[in-house]
């Protein structure tokens, strides 16, 4: 009895230690990132952190760059986002009341979205690959954006908000 409490108490260490080697392991893992991660805005999204990012998706990535007109680097870029045509977002962004903004949607795959931006009317949106440009001539203080796949749609959506420029 002896012997085996001392080879429990020596498996004790040994799992305390591979408990938190473990712990230490998935907190790396969770926190790494393949690309920068802009710094988190005042804006909210429906989508939810079990769900797989569409970013690996190459759908996803032909839909992001239909609407990277402006580089997340330049002083005119608001925000962006991706999802996949099935889930769609709802997406609420703080903008500067009155300026002028734009707001690039793309989806890429089949069927169509409906894209609602603001107080402005749905408009349905093939999902052919080509970026539709939305002008916000005085925007409100918070912004509502939702993309909604019709019925047996499927691919991927992107969407990019900028501040206008040249106006």
């Amino acid at each position: 009895m002896a012997l085996l409490g001392d080879q429990l108490m020596s498996r004790r260490p040994r799992a305390a230690l591979l408990a938190t080697g473990l712990a230490v392991l998935l907190a790396g893992c969770t926190s790494s990132s393949p690309e920068p991660v802009p710094a988190p805005s005042a804006s909210a999204s429906s989508s939810t952190a079990a769900t797989p990012s569409p970013s690996a998706d190459p759908l996803a990535e032909r839909a992001k760059s239909a609407v990277s007109g402006v580089s997340v680097d330049e002083e005119a870029f608001v925000e962006s986002g991706v999802t996949t045509v099935k889930e769609g977002t709802r997406n609420l962004s703080s903008l500067t009341e009155g300026k002028r903004y734009e707001a690039v949607v793309a989806c890429v795959g089949t069927g169509t979205v409906k894209v609602t931006i603001g107080s402005m009317p749905a408009r349905t949106l093939n999902c052919d690959g080509r970026a539709v440009t939305y002008r916000i001539e005085s925007a409100p203080a918070e912004l509502t954006l939702v993309i909604k796949g019709s019925p047996g749609a499927s691919g991927a959506a992107a969407w990019q908000i900028n501040e206008e420029q040249g106006r």
